[in-house]
């Protein structure tokens, strides 16, 4: 199996920090058995009597230029009253994100990055760092965790990936332009807590994982980035869903189960209200049996996808 869970799962995370730098099988789940569309990120809409609830999975990392979504995203934009994102995005998030990185992420003075790896993994760091430019002792006083995220970031932005042109970023401006009530699911503190967090055990293994994954350049990204533009949401789930709860169960439950649990719960509630909201989080929240849109279809609501 192509180990792609916990490397895209690390990109995602490297695209929440980057403000400190700047086919489907019969058992596949519901998400992606649909009929086919026209290439473009997918949109979905649940509606009652009185509420509209769009839902776009969106690209944290992407190269500039392109448009957020399609004509049938940017109409329900337009049409909602409230954009909900994953955490507040403004420049005083990025800012508390450069300084909780550096709170959670520095390493303690008795437990450099060095003493996590050993002899033969500390020089195939070195190498990497190298090879992108970077001095090899640049991470010496990281906790794996970050040294980890940092190290799937930067290969993407040399390959031209900003995440100032993520559709979350994109979503945010066309909001603030058009005097949107802008709502977040979580804080900047509870996003990077989450990967801060992760045993000793869990960030080793991330840091592993770059590190092999560092030659491959750009490979991953690219890849992830096709199948969103085209829609494609059975690679999109292989990619992002399936691999990580397979071979990552703890990083599966506490990066995509739990919060989408949280997150359906206040989606439940908004469409028990009245109005239109346009939900913007991350693809992968998207997919899976443990999935928004699944979730939503087994609490009763028709979810469609319209794009």
């Amino acid at each position: 199996m192509k180990r792609y869970g916990l490397k895209t799962t690390l990109l995602v995370a490297a695209a929440l920090l980057a403000a400190c730098a700047s086919g489907a099988t019969s058992d596949t789940p519901n998400t992606v058995r649909e009929q086919q569309f026209a290439p473009g990120p997918a949109l979905y809409v649940a509606r009652d009597a009185d509420s509209t609830m769009y839902l776009f999975g969106t690209l944290h990392l992407r190269r500039p230029g392109a448009p957020w979504g399609g004509a049938r995203a940017q109409a329900g934009i337009a049409e909602a009253e409230e954009i909900w994102t994953e955490m507040p995005i403004s420049p005083e998030t990025d800012a508390q994100i450069q300084q909780l990185a550096m709170q959670y992420g520095r390493a303690a003075s008795d437990r450099p990055l060095s003493s996590y790896l050993s002899a033969d993994e500390n020089a195939r760091l070195a190498a990497a760092l190298q090879a992108l430019g970077v001095p090899p002792n640049a991470f010496d006083g990281l906790r794996p965790w970050l040294a980890a995220v940092t190290l799937a970031l930067l290969p993407s932005v040399r390959a031209g990936f900003d995440p100032a042109a993520g559709a979350d970023r994109q979503i945010d401006a066309f909001g603030d332009a058009n005097g949107k009530h802008m709502r977040a699911f979580e804080t900047a503190e509870q996003q990077l807590g989450m990967l801060a967090g992760f045993s000793d055990d869990v960030q080793r293994q991330m840091l592993i994982e770059s590190i092999d994954e560092a030659a491959k350049g750009s490979q991953q990204i690219e890849r992830m980035a096709a199948a969103w533009e085209t829609g494609d949401l059975a690679t999109l789930e292989q990619m992002v869903v399936t691999d990580m709860r397979a071979e990552y169960p703890a990083v599966y439950e506490v990066l995509l189960a739990d919060r989408n649990d949280a997150w359906v719960t206040v989606l439940r509630q908004e469409l028990a209200g009245s109005g239109v909201d346009f939900i913007a989080v991350g693809a992968g929240h998207m997919l899976g049996e443990d999935g928004l849109i699944a979730q939503l279809r087994a609490a009763g609501y028709t979810v469609e996808r319209v794009e």
